[in-house]
């Protein structure tokens, strides 16, 4: 059984782990779930970063460099 990094395991997620952000360059709403480093506004194309992306864990984690490779391809 493969083991999953306690942050990113949906399962320990809360409700305020996914949430709305309005687009600057159109005022629509983007849902952005807490490990999207950006999202693509659906209406206007424009790329938004997330504004509550919190990586802190990658100080402590000993599978740090392995779990942001997925970021740094942003």
């Amino acid at each position: 059984m493969e083991t999953r990094c306690p942050g990113q395991d949906m399962r320990n997620w809360k409700p305020e782990d996914i949430f709305w952000v309005s687009c600057p360059q159109c005022g629509k709403e983007v849902e952005f779930w807490k490990d999207e480093p950006t999202r693509i506004c659906r209406y206007c194309k424009k790329e938004i970063p997330n504004p509550n992306i919190n990586l802190g864990c990658a100080k402590w984690c000993p599978n740090a460099e392995q779990c942001l490779e997925k970021y740094n391809r942003v």
